[in-house]
């Protein structure tokens, strides 16, 4: 019993989604209650919807991280349809004032340009890595632990030479804070090791991660546990369409040149081969005009990495 509840406080979960907000008025710039706002993520058309209270305002809770079209409808005033509203792990984001114009209800106003947004609901520093910015930074061992130091507030350390390391991967110190007080989380459950607080133990396919979203400072205590930095890691999901990857890395001695005091000893080139291959492959589950024929209900996302390592302390490990 003592052993159960030992471990069933020890794999805390903390939350990832977001939330969006803002308040509806008119061109007078008096509140409009009683607003329909629509809420769609445009990679899997889920779809949520409220109502404007009282003082105008709307919020949508618990929101994953995508991108997402909001629309505003109201009798006596043109329809507003905004997308491309961007809601990072754990960020809340403020759509501000959404101002109607009079007209029919069948006519829709489109806002398709838009300056930087800035943050106002939460005095928060936070910073993020996109899956854009995953793919196009080199890691040598493709560890997202080291693309975790490219971002500013974070110490640098050697690179992992694979996935995990030996018995996982050290988290970085981040704002001169000690890593043992940082919390790291894959999709809202815990990634830290049990018995050492100061390694990541949940490895994760880099080709598989959708983002990553580090809370520095100052955030919300629902979206941390400890007292040092939160990072968020989350993972990719299927979409409407059908999205996939294939990939080969190879790190080989023969690519190598030895180093002058082997080759002045005559010793050969020490053994080091890492061959990385995998696969991603997403999309929904349908079978047309019986299961799912709008693709916009059932998702998946496959993920596969194979490392094979050859070094003169693995001489053979897959």
């Amino acid at each position: 019993m003592c052993a159960v509840l030992t471990l069933a406080s020890n794999s805390m979960a903390q939350t990832v989604t977001g939330t969006i907000s803002g308040f509806v008025r008119d061109a007078s710039g008096q509140i409009v209650v009683g607003a329909s706002i629509k809420l769609v993520n445009q990679t899997n058309q889920d779809t949520r919807l409220a109502e404007s209270g009282p003082s105008g305002d709307f919020t949508f809770p618990a929101m994953q991280p995508g991108t997402y079209t909001v629309r505003v409808e109201h009798p006596g005033f043109h329809a507003y349809e905004k997308d491309g509203n961007v809601l990072t792990a754990s960020e809340r984001l403020s759509l501000g004032a959404i101002t109607l114009q009079v007209g029919s209800v069948n006519e829709v106003i489109s806002v398709t340009a838009q300056g930087a947004q800035v943050q106002t609901d939460s005095s928060e520093r936070s910073a993020l890595l996109t899956s854009n910015q995953l793919s196009s930074i080199a890691i040598r061992g493709r560890d997202v632990t080291s693309m975790i130091r490219v971002l500013p507030g974070v110490s640098y350390q050697g690179e992992s030479e694979s996935p995990g390391g030996s018995f996982g991967s050290a988290i970085p110190n981040v704002q001169g804070q000690r890593n043992s007080v940082s919390s790291v989380s894959v999709d809202g459950l815990t990634g830290n090791d049990l018995g050492s607080p100061n390694t990541f133990s949940s490895t994760v396919n880099l080709d598989a991660i959708g983002e990553v979203k580090i809370l520095l400072n100052n955030y919300q205590a629902e979206y941390g546990r400890n007292s040092g930095a939160s990072i968020n890691i989350v993972t990719k999901s299927g979409s409407r369409e059908f999205h996939g990857s294939g990939y080969w890395y190879v790190r080989n001695d023969v690519l190598n040149a030895n180093d002058f005091f082997n080759n002045r000893n005559n010793v050969k080139k020490p053994l080091y081969r890492y061959n990385t291959e995998g696969f991603t492959l997403g999309g929904p589950v349908f079978i047309p005009k019986l299961l799912n024929g709008t693709r916009d209900k059932l998702f998946f996302f496959w993920s596969f990495e194979d490392d094979q390592t050859k070094t003169p302390a693995r001489r053979a490990e897959g």
